[in-house]
């Protein structure tokens, strides 16, 4: 089994969740922890949990982390992400809230370093969000660098011309990541976003379903998609780690020189292919229908 840690930010966009209950059902992965990022933290690890509890899994650790962004962030960024009709559109799925779905006091950060010390050479990064927890866990602790397995994130583009958001929403702490000589496996916009699940489907498979969390996310993408509205149904973007660490012919890489854009005002937050030596391994295809076959087969019990 893969030894895996999952950095999360569910609320904005359904697709953790359903990347996550992916995951857990997954025989090939042992989720060793789940740390969330980006206000408000601790709600996002109540979504977490009561997905944990649903699936009878309260043995995996769930710390929420940091708030904000290592890169300058305004007044305005702040007040939109303080607007939880957006930040956490389907926040319904762990409403009423439970004391059980408390996330208590353990920090992210230190959770991803003590998880990593506890199993040197053995865990990948799955991340899904942006990665200011791991950017600080290496600022906190640089030699856990020499102790992760790999990382496995989706972020980045390289084919559009966009700043793909979990690179883009710090990309100060993109760049720490990015050059910390951690193996890098990258599950960019562009390829990821070809699986997409439509809201037909969802309200079929999942709403008619008598799993009691699955009635819960059909009822959370009905909540989710009016903030996404120009989205056909979740784009299973963040499935792409949960995949990658057990079984890689779902997607093609090639291993490319990326750099983050950093100083010019017009591409912060770009993934540019800069340099001769290749230092990450990209997406560049995905084998699409074969994927949604293996994740309906996963979480449709």
């Amino acid at each position: 089994m893969q030894k895996i840690i999952i950095d999360t930010d569910p609320g904005q966009d359904i697709d953790d969740l359903l990347a996550i209950l992916f995951a857990l059902r997954r025989p090939e992965l042992d989720i060793k922890a789940i740390t969330t990022v980006t206000y408000p933290t601790k709600q996002r690890a109540r979504l977490v949990k009561r997905l944990l509890r649903y699936l009878d899994r309260t043995d995996i650790p769930v710390a929420a982390g940091m708030e904000l962004p290592l890169r300058p962030f305004s007044a305005e960024e702040l007040k939109k992400q303080h607007d939880l009709s957006w930040s956490m559109n389907h926040y319904c799925f762990a409403e009423p809230e439970d004391p059980h779905d408390d996330p208590g006091d353990d920090d992210a950060v230190n959770l991803i370093i003590r998880t990593i010390e506890q199993h040197p050479g053995e865990i990948v990064l799955a991340c899904i969000a942006p990665l200011t927890n791991i950017a600080c866990a290496l600022r906190k602790n640089p030699d856990i660098a020499g102790k992760i397995k790999y990382i496995a994130m989706m972020g980045g583009e390289i084919t559009q011309d966009r700043a793909e958001n979990n690179i883009a929403f710090d990309y100060n702490a993109s760049e720490i990541v990015l050059t910390s000589g951690i193996p890098i496996f990258m599950g960019t916009w562009d390829i990821t976003r070809q699986f997409v699940l439509t809201l037909s489907e969802c309200a079929g498979l999942f709403g008619k379903h008598p799993a009691p969390v699955l009635q819960a996310l059909a009822r959370a993408i009905e909540r989710w998609h009016p903030a996404q509205s120009w989205k056909p149904g979740p784009v299973m973007y963040d499935l792409f780690p949960m995949v990658w660490a057990f079984d890689r012919s779902y997607y093609t890489t090639k291993p490319m020189s990326i750099q983050v854009e950093t100083k010019n005002a017009a591409a912060l937050g770009k993934t540019i292919v800069r340099g001769e030596v290749p230092s990450i391994e990209v997406s560049t295809e995905i084998r699409a229908a074969e994927l949604r076959e293996l994740y309906l087969r996963t979480v449709l019990p």
